[in-house]
């Protein structure tokens, strides 16, 4: 994302596929409603690299710089390929459980808004806790392999941080 322009219509897109409010998120960002307001119209006149970067992590967004370079880093090409974000996020969420949740179920959980007793526990610290951003990435995962709007999967993360009373302001 490079303009104003890009970042508004990413922002208004995110907020309406999480089913936030323009209020929620303000809240959620720590900037004003009409802040929001005006990003989302394109009419806000200057936007701080500061005040853009909190907006855009609140909904697990970012901007980034590349470098416009035809050689690329050795890391880059020797990294081992990472896990996928359902796997990411079900190891994050049983950290502190002696039996793992595993994607799948993660998966069937996110698909189906219900949760087996077992890993209820995981999922509210998943929910409450786990990064925006692999939050968004689990969505963008789900809408992928199964062709489910990201919209319906927002929901149902909602539902089931409602039914696991979860605390974390992004689900109220």
């Amino acid at each position: 994302m490079s303009t104003l322009h890009e970042i508004g219509s990413a922002v208004r897109v995110r907020r309406t596929e999480m089913g936030l409010t323009q209020d929620l998120l303000a809240r959620i960002s720590g900037l004003s409603r009409s802040t929001v307001n005006a990003v989302e119209k394109q009419s806000i006149g200057n936007l701080s690299i500061a005040r853009a970067v909190a907006l855009l992590e609140s909904i697990g967004l970012s901007m980034n710089v590349t470098v416009n370079s035809s050689e690329t880093s050795p890391l880059r090409r020797s990294a081992p390929p990472s896990r996928s974000a359902l796997e990411r996020a079900a190891a994050t969420a049983s950290v502190s459980y002696g039996q793992a949740m595993t994607a799948k179920q993660l998966e069937m959980a996110l698909l189906t808004g219900q949760a087996p007793q077992r890993i209820k526990p995981h999922l509210q610290v998943m929910l409450d806790e786990a990064p925006v951003s692999l939050l968004a990435k689990v969505v963008d995962e789900i809408h992928a392999e199964k062709a489910i709007s990201r919209a319906q999967v927002w929901k149902q993360m909602r539902t089931l941080a409602h039914g696991l009373q979860c605390y974390r302001l992004l689900w109220q």
